[in-house]
């Protein structure tokens, strides 16, 4: 088997929820050995039992292939063993709050006095400077101020709308884990570790960077669009069997004439409706037309239709649908990864292919606490040091 290309890389995981969690999910997947740390007293939240008692698909997705230890870092006996662990480590990671790791004393200041190769990754909400860098955070809070709702929606009279899933946890965790590969690097290349912060807000802003940067540059703001007001070609469109595809073509007037022969409407294509500038004119009635052609058959008819004349078409498709995807399947965006029973469970696989050394779900998640002998055995404790430690509360309650 290749070996991957995170092998060897350590790092210390003290992130809850999903932020945090995914970005070093995201380099469990290449080799790297992340240790999930928490404390008996406060596990991540991410853990909670679902009401139907069936597996966490939540806390699975976002930490698989980790080692779990507890480690009560409030106790003398816990810190210890903590920072004997970052002895270990090329990283420490975490997304709380700012000031609780500081109240802990886990500084990048102290973490490079144990270990002056180790870095220290924040992944916080707001960013580490500025006047709300202590505020607390949460994925929608971060859509909203970051510019995100304000262009989702239907029209400027309707309301912002947030995604359907948490967007903003998971890019932000999507540039965390980048950033954590670039500091890696450069103390590869130069032997110098650094502090490393990234953010919700910040991520925000990346993601629609050319958006926000065209509103400063012109002073002007269109907003969230109407189903009315976007181009023909690049819009939504709903089926007679009540489902919905996606037109994405553009330049906007290179395949217009073959749109329009696959719907039967050469009348979009004549007169005051032949280029885009002009269509543009009577643009609802463009798209009031189309509204009207679409509902003449199914959804996956029309998607057959424009796809057997190479247009750019798509299903909207659903969650359920995403998974039978022949696609998804053939690139591992989809995965089969058993548990410990060997039972297989689907999961959203790695979106990166390296041909040489390909990304490996090689366990779910780790069940809490599951690993905390075994890695403070790995640092040299012994049998009677890890009672010991037990006994002085640096992780669970005390044997009876």
């Amino acid at each position: 088997m290749a070996r991957l290309p995170l092998e060897g890389i350590r790092i210390l995981d003290l992130s809850i929820w999903q932020q945090g969690t995914y970005a070093t999910t995201m380099l469990a997947d290449m080799g790297a050995d992340v240790i999930k740390i928490e404390s008996e007293s406060n596990p991540d939240p991410g853990r909670a039992p679902r009401e139907d008692g069936g597996r966490n698909w939540y806390f699975h997705s976002l930490n698989r292939g980790k080692r779990s230890i507890v480690l009560d870092l409030k106790s003398e006996a816990g810190q210890a063993a903590f920072w004997r662990l970052v002895e270990t480590a090329d990283v420490v990671h975490n997304n709380l709050r700012y000031g609780v790791m500081e109240r802990l004393g886990v500084t990048f200041e102290r973490i490079q006095s144990v270990n002056p190769r180790c870095i220290l990754s924040n992944a916080s909400g707001w960013g580490h400077l500025g006047p709300d860098a202590y505020r607390g955070a949460m994925d929608t809070l971060a859509q909203a101020r970051g510019g995100y709702m304000a262009v989702t929606g239907e029209g400027h009279d309707g309301p912002p709308t947030m995604a359907g899933f948490p967007q903003a946890d998971q890019t932000g965790a999507f540039i965390s884990g980048y950033s954590i590969l670039l500091a890696l690097y450069h103390r590869d290349r130069t032997g110098e570790a650094q502090e490393v912060n990234t953010s919700l807000y910040g991520t925000q802003l990346a993601l629609q960077s050319f958006g926000i940067t065209s509103a400063m540059w012109t002073h002007d703001f269109r907003g969230r669009l109407t189903h009315e007001q976007r181009r023909p070609t690049w819009n939504h469109f709903m089926a007679g069997d009540g489902r919905w595809f996606m037109i994405g073509a553009l330049p906007p007037d290179k395949w217009w004439r073959e749109f329009c022969e696959v719907m039967g409407t050469p009348e979009l294509c004549e007169g005051d409706f032949a280029t885009h500038a002009l269509r543009t004119k009577r643009n609802a009635e463009v798209i009031a037309r189309m509204d009207e052609v679409f509902l003449t058959r199914s959804r996956d008819e029309w998607v057959a239709g424009f796809r057997a004349r190479n247009l750019l078409v798509e299903p909207v498709a659903d969650y359920l649908e995403v998974a039978e995807d022949p696609q998804a399947w053939a690139n591992d965006y989809l995965v089969q990864v058993p548990d410990e029973t060997g039972k297989e469970w689907p999961m959203v696989g790695s979106p990166v292919h390296l041909s040489k050394s390909p990304a490996q779900i090689r366990k779910q998640a780790p069940e809490f606490g599951q690993h905390t002998e075994e890695v403070l055995g790995e640092l040299g404790y012994s049998a009677e040091d890890l009672e010991r430690l037990r006994a002085e509360g640096a992780f669970g309650p005390p044997r009876r």
